[in-house]
């Protein structure tokens, strides 16, 4: 039979201490020892000084911080006195003789008047607890002119689908009868009827003359084909290399994205034309074309390209 002591709690905890488990021996001094190179709060003299009171003094806030929008000629609140209390809200009439520009700026201003009046408001009923009468009747007056100005936009959106829908089934009909006048115009009208060209493709197809204003989407590219072969077809019955272009190609159509863009960006004379031709023949010899699932995004490279080279070009002429 196995006897067991009982010991005390502190010599039965020293003899279960292990190697892993008793403490480590304090590390010796060191003789050199480098100073820290920060310095805490600890090390400095700090004084307690008194608090600073809040007051408008104590704020700066810069003259073009968004929120003086707020604020009308950044006052904390005009008086009844100092409101237009007798102007009157925007007719329709007056109101459909203005652009889309002027609208939008008139709706803003007005949105912006609006703001400032609902903050003094606000105060007026909530902190003040003054006569808010005049405030808001000004703000219903400005509230009317917004309604308005949605009612001109409203009636110039039906006008245009009306519009649009009206032109889709006309469509064809106009492009064809465009396309009649345009290549049976004399030689000596070309200015005039490349004029009147540019026009056709803004309104038709939505392409603007300056290269690097449009959005590149299926109307463009679709713009760019129509005109592309209207410029072959016209300067096809003036010279004989253009004629014979134009007889290869198959259906004697311009169907490829990357052809038309070339033929489309060429200058409307004889010379460029050839020349466009004949980098449309290297392009078949070579086997170059664009898909069909592709035209959107290899026209639109082909934009931002041509667009970087005018701009480099300018940028050398001054």
């Amino acid at each position: 039979m196995m006897l067991f002591r009982r010991g005390f709690q502190t010599s039965v905890k020293t003899c279960a201490r292990t190697r892993y488990t008793k403490p480590k021996p304090k590390p010796q001094p060191r003789e050199r020892v480098n100073l820290p190179s920060q310095r805490t709060h600890h090390d400095n003299d700090l004084r307690i000084t008194a608090p600073v009171p809040p007051t408008v003094e104590n704020i700066k806030c810069p003259d073009d911080h968004p929120l003086w929008q707020f604020f009308a000629d950044r006052k904390f609140m005009r008086t009844a006195e100092e409101l237009d209390s007798s102007s009157r809200p925007w007719s329709i009439p007056e109101l459909r003789r203005k652009s889309f520009e002027d609208l939008h700026s008139l709706w803003y201003t007005c949105l912006k008047e609006r703001n400032i009046l609902a903050r003094e408001n606000h105060l007026l009923k909530n902190s003040v607890e003054g006569h808010q009468g005049q405030y808001e009747e000004l703000s219903e007056k400005i509230r009317t002119t917004m309604w308005r100005i949605r009612h001109v936009l409203s009636e110039r959106d039906w006008a245009f689908r009306i519009a649009r829908e009206e032109f889709a089934t006309e469509k064809e009909a106009f492009m064809a009868e465009f396309e009649r006048e345009f290549l049976e115009a004399p030689e000596e009208e070309d200015e005039e009827a490349f004029e009147k060209l540019q026009r056709f493709q803004k309104a038709v197809f939505g392409i603007s003359e300056f290269i690097d204003e449009n959005r590149v989407d299926r109307a463009f590219v679709d713009g760019l084909k129509f005109v592309a072969n209207l410029k072959l077809k016209k300067f096809a019955a003036r010279d004989d290399s253009v004629k014979s272009f134009l007889e290869e190609t198959p259906s004697q159509a311009i169907v490829d994205a990357g052809e038309a863009f070339v033929l489309f960006t060429a200058e409307n004379n004889l010379n460029e034309m050839k020349e466009a031709c004949s980098a449309v023949r290297g392009l078949r010899e070579e086997g170059n074309s664009v898909s069909r699932y592709v035209e959107l995004d290899t026209v639109s490279k082909y934009v931002k390209q041509l667009a970087q080279a005018q701009a480099a070009k300018e940028s050398t002429r001054s």
